[in-house]
């Protein structure tokens, strides 16, 4: 006497309902028939329509708002990427402003690390200021807000490359001289950790 697997029998019997279904749904499907429209018609029914397609100009306007992926951009992003975390990992409000940072640094030829690094030198990346917004021990003054002492301090730091100092250690001996070692020391780190 042959015997018979329950899942088997319970696997032909859903085959069997599956393939019925699907026989059902073939024979179901009936072909339509597309009824168009005449020329005269669909002159009279879409005259506002073609009138407007006619008057007005084509304009392509895909390319005018494509999204650049340059490798500028991309390179650029790269690097404001770098400082966001940077900052984020010392939970600095400077981390807001990572681009900022990037534009100053290519507006004004430095290194766009450098300026970032020397506020977590002077004062933990605005944490800790003397005046206001000023994360970077700059001068005896405030900035008006945080995008105001990035560029003042990227220009200022701007001066010390067009003298050929665009280094830490040179920038240092002229910048705080008594501790330029130490000091250059730190934002060399710093620089490093923040990447390429």
């Amino acid at each position: 006497m042959k015997t018979y697997n329950k899942h088997n029998v319970l696997m032909g019997v859903v085959g069997v309902l599956a393939t019925g279904l699907i026989l059902n749904l073939i024979n179901g499907i009936s072909m339509n028939t597309v009824i168009g429209i005449d020329n005269d018609t669909f002159k009279q029914d879409y005259a506002q329509d073609m009138e407007y397609m006619n008057s007005t100009p084509a304009q392509d306007t895909i390319l005018d708002n494509a999204v650049s992926i340059s490798p500028e951009d991309i390179e650029n992003e790269r690097r404001i990427q770098n400082l966001k975390k940077f900052f984020e990992k010392r939970n600095s409000p400077l981390a807001q402003y990572a681009k900022e940072f990037v534009l100053a640094a290519d507006h004004y030829h430095i290194d766009y690390r450098l300026v970032a690094a020397i506020s977590i030198v002077e004062s933990s990346g605005g944490l800790h200021n003397f005046r206001p917004y000023n994360a970077w021990g700059w001068g005896s003054y405030g900035f008006d807000d945080w995008v105001d002492g990035i560029w003042s301090v990227s220009k200022g730091l701007s001066g010390y490359y067009a003298k050929g100092l665009d280094t830490p250690l040179e920038i240092g001996r002229v910048y705080c001289p008594p501790s330029a070692s130490s000091w250059s020391g730190k934002v060399s780190r710093l620089m490093n950790q923040i990447g390429e």
